[in-house]
């Protein structure tokens, strides 16, 4: 029997890439391939696979990807995942390596890295190299931050905290009664502090210094 893929990246070069380097593998067969997480879990709805090969942030409305690899692992536990990606913040990484992942991959070491994945297992995830290197250069995995929130303004961290509780920029200025372009500059401010470029790190970051 074959092993069934699907593939979920908003890149069609990554997509693309990935489904050149399954076709020599004579025992996988991609049964769908999605663009973004709504087409994602319409696909696995129709057709469940063996193994998914998924991007960490994509359009749609689940945009937060440790949620997105939460739900994925709680609805579909036979399904191995590996995670292929661009991240590079140590925390968040090492987040989604603890949700039983099958393997982390870099976009960077695709070719390479991608089949040994696949034939990982979840007791010992593949996690490539370069990000390999990350996760043991850091304090991520030992659950603590690479930057303190005392560096941040007490405005700041008013920001932080009501954006952690799942408020917009819009309704954290209507509260605060500041300008959106305010707030919006606290949050980059505090971002560029902490060292975090995306908002699922950030959001990561707030939720594991209990700012939220």
């Amino acid at each position: 029997m074959p092993i069934c893929v699907q593939l979920a990246d908003d890149h069609p070069l990554t997509l693309i890439g990935m489904h050149t380097l399954l076709q020599a593998q004579s025992r996988l067969q991609v049964v769908a391939q999605a663009y973004g997480v709504e087409e994602l879990l319409s696909n696995l709805q129709q057709q469940p696979c063996d193994i998914l090969l998924t991007d960490f942030m994509m359009p749609g409305e689940q945009v937060d990807g440790l949620g997105l690899i939460r739900r994925l692992r709680n609805q579909y536990p036979q399904m191995a995942i590996v995670v292929v990606t661009m991240l590079d913040n140590p925390a968040l990484l090492a987040s989604v390596l603890k949700l039983g992942i099958q393997g982390l991959v870099s976009k960077r070491g695709l070719l390479n890295d991608l089949p040994k994945a696949i034939t990982a297992n979840r007791r010992t995830p593949f996690v490539s190299p370069s990000l390999q290197h990350l996760l043991d250069v850091s304090t991520a995995l030992c659950g603590k931050s690479l930057h303190e929130p005392t560096q941040l303004s007490p405005r700041e961290v008013e920001v932080l905290r009501l954006y952690g509780s799942g408020m917009t920029v819009n309704s954290i200025a209507q509260r605060l009664c500041r300008s959106k372009q305010t707030i919006s500059a606290q949050k980059t401010s505090a971002m560029r502090k902490l060292g975090l470029d995306t908002a699922a790190s950030l959001f990561l970051y707030i939720q594991e210094n209990g700012l939220a």
